[in-house]
C-alpha cells in the first residue's frame, strides 16, 4: 500500500526583508511580513513572535517561507506544531553561493520525507 501526501489549498505566507518577500510578492504572495534581518537578536526575536503568533491564528495559512537568515531566532520562537509547514530559503545572494540541487534535494527530503533527484 502506497502513502499519500494530502495537499490542501491554503494561503503562502513570507517572512524576510524587503527584497526576499519582493520576489514572493512578485510570484503572487499576498500574505507577507518584512523584517529587518540586520535589527538585534532581541529586537528580531521579539518581532518575529508577534508575526508568528499572527501567522499561527490564521487558519488559512498552510505554508511559511522564512528568509534562512532568520533560521535561528525562529526556530527558538517557533511551536512545536506541524501546521502550518515552514520552509527556510535562502536569499538570491546566498543561492548564488551554493549547491542549489543539492540544497532544494535536501529540502524535499526533509518536508516530505521522500528523496528525488535533480536534474
Amino acid at each position: 500500500m502506497g502513502t499519500s501526501l494530502r495537499v490542501s489549498k491554503g494561503t503562502i505566507a513570507v517572512v524576510g526583508d524587503e527584497t526576499f518577500v519582493l520576489g514572493f510578492r512578485v510570484a503572487g504572495a499576498k500574505k507577507y511580513f518584512v523584517v529587518d534581518v540586520s535589527a538585534p537578536e532581541g529586537v528580531l526575536k521579539n518581532e518575529l513572535a508577534q508575526i508568528f503568533n499572527s501567522i499561527y491564528n490564521d487558519p488559512d495559512i498552510n505554508l511559511v517561507i522564512v528568509h534562512d537568515a532568520l533560521k535561528s531566532i525562529v526556530d527558538k520562537i517557533r511551536r512545536a506544531l506541524t501546521h502550518p509547514l515552514v520552509i527556510y530559503v535562502p536569499d538570491i545572494k546566498t543561492a548564488s553561493k551554493m549547491d542549489v540541487k543539492e540544497y532544494y534535494s535536501s529540502l524535499i527530503r526533509r518536508y516530505l520525507g521522500i528523496s528525488l533527484e535533480l536534474r
